[in-house]
């Protein structure tokens, strides 16, 4: 279930950056507050598969090619969250104080 709310969570996620960028009459503080939630988002989704992973690694023996898989969408998150971490400083450049 989490890897599919994360399949869910990340296209949806890139598609309002993307109307974000392209919007030009928001003013720079709800700009960085809507980064804020894209980053918070991505926050909670990396916390919320690291406890589910220890969950499985704790209570369940499953097979080390699970364990493999969880690790990877774990991991997949990561240049995602760099990815808009580049992105708000880019707009920051060009919309920012």
């Amino acid at each position: 279930m989490l890897i599919q709310l994360i399949a869910i969570t990340i296209p949806s996620t890139v598609v309002l950056v993307k109307q974000l960028r392209q919007s030009d009459n928001l003013k720079w503080r709800f700009r960085k507050l809507s980064f804020g939630l894209v980053g918070s988002c991505i926050a909670l989704l990396i916390t919320a598969a690291i406890a589910v992973l220890s969950y499985f690694v704790v209570q369940l023996q499953l097979p080390n090619t699970i364990y493999s898989g969880l690790l990877l969408v774990i991991l997949g998150l990561l240049p995602l969250g760099a990815f808009i971490a580049v992105l708000y400083r880019e707009h920051r450049k060009e919309f920012g104080p």
